[in-house]
Parts: structure tokens; C-alpha cells; sequence
């Protein structure tokens, strides 16, 4: 086991991709072996001592900065231990890096579908926070391929949780050594990062996917795989007319088979002004639908059609294997921009990151428009994961003023999402940064329940304390 104690050595466990700036850390410990992970629970339980588990960083909402206590991270464990062509599954440690495992398993013509954007991250954070990137328009959230799950308590017992062996009934989840009651409220049937996962009949294997490091440390997954994707190409379609874009997804999605689309992006006006100088072929004042779909010739002509059909004043493929990474930098340079924006300026970045039923996106969008036109002062960007009925809505606020704004704005954009049936949560978590949101979405009682549900597999209250909802909450229960 190796430990960290001097500032500059723990320093870096203090930040993350959300610019959370509140984080305080005694110790970190570096474990080799679940043994070691025991051991630390152990020590951090009997003298009372808080635990946070950290993974790689790329989380956007604080989870792994502690705001008091230890570190626990996982980047020692970091083996692949097992892979199975023939099953297609892989067992493999929390500290495996995602772009190393997706690496690793192409050698087997075998391909991970809910990677993160993020490739940096851990595959534990990963699943602690059931992110998922631009593939989970085709293939589903990452929950849906998490197989089996090893889960140290702070107790020091372990959980070694199977999917299809463990399911909610009468009100309960029994995981053998205890029962949990199911909380009051319901995930919504929208892409959800949005406390405990709650569903009646659930298969108990969902609670610990997205649970935020709050339950248990992570030590061990195994996930389902696919077979490597067949070549793919990008088509980007610029457009001059953001109030229609509704009408346009809502047709594409109509030959979402036929066309075999893999990712549907949008990126509105302002949002391409970030990327104009690093992609000088953006033509000015548009909008822009983005796509990968199946390299085949005559799907690359439907989508040309497509193109012409909707108006677009210029397409861009990129089909080769040149032009396709070009534009696949083009999707993830966004946020490295954004990011280095916000940090430029001094400020903090409020992002919305809401998602809604399929016939409730209109109704999202043309708010967010609205909000928009009505708040010119402050710079705003509308981009991300259309074909979800999920995009980021980004406020740069550069004095008070325009942050009190901006922050009502978030909390108005969390309060319609869910009068829509949505979240006001889709994907980054809820983290230190989003407790109070997260009550206006389920209300008091709910986050009580997920206070009840952590007291059961962390009696001692230790472990990575106010993610999801502030410690405080433990006591009420």
C-alpha cells in the first residue's frame, strides 16, 4: 500500500474537470489488493475518520474532493483480469483505465458501447456514475452492461452482486446479509444520473450502479461486450435555422434503423464559435447536427438526401480515416474548449444538464431558446446529446449579477425538465455541487431515503460523504 501525506504529493486529488475549489484531504491511501482496501476501511472506521474514494478526475461535479478525511484511490487497481472472447465479458479491476481497456479488447475484435466521452476515466467511476458517451444513442446506458459487481463495505464485509440474482420485492432489495427498502420515489424513463437508481422490480445490481462511491468501494466489475464496430464515417450538416431543429431530430430518429445511426449531436450558434478556430471550414451564423452512422455507400446518399431535404447550407463527411478522426475531434473538442474558457475568465461554468421523454423535447428545447433570447447579456451555449432529448445548456456569468441570474436559470431549467417527466440530471451526477437541485427534483423525503439506504451499507457514515446529499441528512434517519 503506498501513502501520500505531503501537499504537493496530494494535491492533484483535489480537482477535477468541475473547478470545485472547497476540497480538504488529510492522507491519501493507494491500495494494491482488495486486502488493503479492507484494511483502510478498517483503520478510517474505528477512529470515525471520513473516506473519500477517488478515481481518475474527469468527474465534473466534485465526487472524488473530499471536503474533510482521507483519500481512498483506486488507480493501483488496474488489471484486467479476465477476458472471454467467447462469452464476450470482461472482468477487470475499478482503476482500469477506460481508453486502455478499449484498447486491449480490439485486439479481440470486441468493443466496450458505453464508454465515456472521458476515455481517461476509471472503468469504477465509470460505473459508480453510470456515465456513458456518444454511443448510448445506439447502444443504451452503462448499467446496461455491468454484469457483476464486488463491492467492499465499510464494514468489511463484501458484496458480490451477479445481475439477474438479486430483485426488488414487496418494497425490498435482500442482498443476503440486509434488506433495503425501496425509496419512495422512481427513476424517471429518461437518460438519468439522478441519485439511487429506483424502479419496482429492479434488479438489485442497479442500486450500486450510479451510487457515487457512497455505498461501497468498487473494487472488481465485469462487463458485457459487443463485437468491434464495423467502419464507420461522420457527416456534419450546418444549418441556418436553430427553431426547427426539433422537426429535423424528431425525422432522423424516424430512420433511426434504417440508417443505423450510432451518435445524433447538436450544436447551436454560439456553441460553434468555440470551435471555429481550431475548424475554420465552420461557415458563420449556423447551427449544426452531427452523426456517425455505418460506412456503407448507400447509407452515406440517404444521409445526402437527408442533408438537402433539411436545407443544409453545407455538409461535411468525413469517411476516410483522416477526415473521421478529424471530426471526431471536432465532437470532443467542445468541452476541452469550454473548459479552458471558464478557467480563462475566472469563472464557474453552470451547466444544465437535463433530459426528457422523446415527446416532451420540443417543450425543453424551445424553453432553453427562449431563456436564451430573454438573457442575450449572458453568454450561453445549447449543445450535446440530442438524439436523448439530453443537451447541455452552459452559462458563463462573468460578475454576481449574472451568476444570481444564471443560477435561477439552473433552477428553472431543473423545475420544467421535471414537470416534463425528465430529469433535471442526465449524466455528470449529482456530486458536492447539486444536492439542493436534486431535493427539487424528488423532494425531501426521497433524499431521507437515500440517507436511510446509505446508513445500511455504511453504518459507520464514513464513505465519500456529501455526494448525492449533504452528511447532514444522516442524522435525520
Amino acid at each position: 500500500m503506498k501513502l501520500k501525506e505531503k501537499i504537493d504529493e496530494i494535491y492533484s486529488y483535489l480537482e477535477d474537470s468541475s473547478n470545485f475549489k472547497a476540497g480538504k484531504v488529510d492522507k491519501v491511501y493507494i491500495p494494491e489488493n482488495e486486502e488493503e482496501v479492507c484494511d483502510i476501511l478498517e483503520i478510517c472506521a474505528k477512529t470515525n475518520k471520513p473516506i473519500t474514494i477517488s478515481g481518475a478526475g474527469t468527474g465534473t461535479v466534485g465526487g472524488r474532493i473530499p471536503l474533510e478525511g482521507d483519500i481512498l484511490s483506486t488507480e493501483a487497481l488496474n488489471k484486467i483480469i479476465n477476458l472471454s472472447p467467447e462469452e464476450k465479458t470482461a472482468s477487470l479491476q475499478a482503476g482500469v483505465i477506460v481508453d486502455d481497456f478499449l484498447k486491449y479488447i480490439e485486439n479481440f475484435n470486441l468493443f466496450y458501447p458505453p464508454f465515456p466521452t472521458e476515455r481517461t476515466a476509471f472503468i469504477g467511476g465509470n460505473i459508480s456514475t453510470n456515465a456513458s458517451g456518444e454511443y448510448s444513442f445506439k447502444f443504451g446506458p452503462t448499467r446496461n452492461y455491468v454484469k457483476r459487481i464486488k463491492l467492499i463495505l465499510t464494514t468489511g464485509k463484501i458484496l458480490e452482486i451477479k445481475r439477474g440474482e438479486i430483485f426488488e420485492k414487496n418494497g425490498f432489495i435482500d442482498y443476503g446479509i440486509f434488506k433495503v427498502p425501496l425509496p419512495s420515489y422512481r427513476t424517471p424513463d429518461v437518460k438519468s444520473s439522478a441519485g439511487y437508481y429506483s424502479k419496482d422490480g429492479m434488479d438489485g445490481i442497479d442500486l450500486i450502479i450510479g451510487s457515487e462511491g457512497t455505498l461501497g468501494v468498487i473494487t472488481e466489475v465485469e462487463v458485457s461486450l459487443i463485437e468491434n464496430l464495423p467502419p464507420r464515417f461522420i457527416m456534419i450538416m450546418f444549418l441556418k435555422n436553430e427553431e426547427n431543429i426539433p422537426q429535423i431530430i424528431k425525422k432522423i430518429k424516424g430512420k433511426k434503423d434504417e440508417l443505423e445511426i450510432y451518435s445524433l449531436e447538436f450544436f447551436d450558434k454560439k456553441a460553434l464559435l468555440f470551435l471555429k478556430n481550431d475548424f475554420p471550414f465552420i461557415p458563420d451564423d449556423t447551427c449544426a447536427i452531427y452523426i456517425e452512422g455505418k460506412n456503407e455507400i448507400k447509407k452515406i446518399e440517404k444521409w445526402i438526401e437527408i442533408s438537402e431535404e433539411i436545407a443544409a447550407i453545407d455538409t461535411v463527411i468525413g469517411e476516410d480515416p483522416h477526415n473521421y478522426k478529424k471530426l471526431i475531434d471536432f465532437r470532443h473538442r467542445l468541452p476541452e474548449n469550454i473548459n479552458s474558457y471558464f478557467k480563462k475568465i475566472g469563472t464557474t461554468k453552470i451547466a444544465v444538464d437535463a433530459a426528457v421523454p422523446e415527446s416532451k423535447f420540443e417543450d425543453l428545447y424551445m424553453f432553453y431558446r427562449k431563456i436564451i433570447q430573454e438573457n442575450s447579456e449572458i453568454h450561453s451555449i445549447l449543445f450535446g446529446h440530442i438524439g436523448e432529448n439530453h443537451l447541455h445548456f452552459n452559462l458563463f456569468p462573468i460578475n454576481e449579477r449574472q451568476k444570481e441570474i444564471s443560477y435561477k436559470i439552473y433552477e428553472e431549467s431543473v423545475k420544467k425538465a421535471v414537470s416534463l417527466g425528465g430529469t433535471g440530471f442526465a449524466e455528470h451526477g449529482i456530486g458536492k455541487i447539486k444536492h439542493k437541485y436534486l431535493e427539487i427534483m424528488y423532494g425531501k423525503q426521497a433524499i431521507l431515503d437515500m440517507a436511510r439506504i446509505k446508513k445500511i451499507f455504511d453504518p459507520y457514515c464514513i464513505l465519500s460523504l456529501d455526494n448525492i446529499f449533504p452528511k447532514e441528512y444522516l442524522k435525520l434517519v
